[in-house]
């Protein structure tokens, strides 16, 4: 497949993608909302003693699995936002063709930029 083809696929694919976590972004922030609600009020619930602080706690930590729940779908924004970052590292690490200058500006002829250097150095001390 052409290189050209396969970024315009990679473009299309990362903005359905962004379109997606755009349409989860809502049930995501509800996922951590009550995630965050049960934690903290299991964490209260087991610090008090007193039985009708137990119960209210309790009752918090019901609410905030519930919630969690009921927003089960933002599973499938996290995943896809994964899907992004991993997508996004693997383009930013992508190895890219570098161009090598001699030290007067010119564009090094050769497998290497240290196979001229006498001559480039030469040049470079004739135009001091």
């Amino acid at each position: 497949m052409n290189r050209q083809v396969k970024q315009a696929l990679f473009i299309v694919a990362a903005i359905s993608l962004v379109l997606v976590l755009i349409g989860f972004l809502p049930n995501m922030i509800l996922f951590g909302l009550g995630a965050l609600l049960a934690l903290w009020a299991g964490v209260r619930f087991m610090a008090v003693t007193h039985v009708g602080a137990k119960i209210g706690y309790g009752i918090l930590a019901v609410v905030g699995i519930l919630t969690v729940l009921s927003n089960i779908w933002a599973l499938i924004g996290i995943l896809v936002a994964w899907i992004l970052f991993k997508g996004y590292m693997m383009y930013a690490n992508q190895k890219r063709d570098v161009e090598i200058f001699n030290a007067d500006g010119s564009r090094a002829s050769g497998r290497s930029s240290f196979q001229s250097f006498d001559q480039v150095w030469q040049k470079f001390v004739n135009r001091r």
